[in-house]
C-alpha cells in the first residue's frame, strides 16, 4: 500500500523545528482534527518523556493517537497512529500492531530545516487500511498539517 511523504522548510534551526513540532503540537495542530470535539478539547500533545501522543479533555481525560516508537532530538520522530477508521469519528484503536506508522525526520537546510513526514504501514490498520490511506493521502492531511506547522513560526508562540 502506498506511502505518503509530505517535506517542508521552515526558518529555524532543527533545534527549534524539533521543540515547536513536539512540544508545540497545541499551535499548529488542527484543533477540528481532534476526538473529543473541540468544545471538550484542552490541548494536544506529543510527551517523549511517557512516549504518548494525543489530546487532553477539559475534564482531564487523555484520550491516546498513539504511542512514540523512536525518539531522537532535533533528528527524528516516529510514531504509532493508533486510530480505527471503521469508526466515525475515529476511535483509538487499542492494538498496537493495527497501528500506521509515521516517521517525521528534522534535517538541516541552507537557513532552516527540513521536516520530512513518511506516512506507511496503512495495511496494518486491517479492514480500516484503504480508509486510513484514502483519508490521509486523499485528503492530503499532513500537507495541511505541514502548512499550519510552518505558518506557526510566522506568528508568535
Amino acid at each position: 500500500m502506498t506511502s505518503l511523504i509530505r517535506s517542508i522548510i521552515v526558518p529555524v534551526p532543527p533545534a527549534k523545528a524539533w521543540q515547536r513540532f513536539v512540544g508545540g503540537l497545541h499551535i499548529w495542530w488542527d484543533r477540528a482534527h481532534c476526538h473529543c470535539g473541540t468544545e471538550r478539547l484542552d490541548r494536544v500533545f506529543i510527551d517523549p518523556g511517557r512516549g504518548l501522543w494525543g489530546e487532553i479533555t477539559r475534564d482531564g481525560e487523555t484520550l491516546s493517537w498513539g504511542y512514540a516508537r523512536t525518539i531522537a532530538p532535533e533528528r527524528k520522530l516516529a510514531l504509532a497512529w493508533q486510530m480505527d477508521p471503521r469508526h466515525r469519528p475515529w476511535i483509538a484503536e487499542p492494538d498496537p500492531a493495527r497501528a500506521s506508522l509515521i516517521d517525521v525526520t528534522f534535517a538541516p537546510e541552507m537557513g532552516g530545516t527540513c521536516v520530512t513526514v513518511r506516512h506507511h504501514g496503512f495495511e496494518r490498520h486491517g479492514e480500516g487500511a484503504q480508509a486510513m490511506r484514502d483519508a490521509m493521502i486523499g485528503l492530503d492531511r499532513w500537507q495541511d498539517w505541514l502548512e499550519r506547522y510552518a505558518a506557526s513560526f510566522r506568528t508568535p508562540a
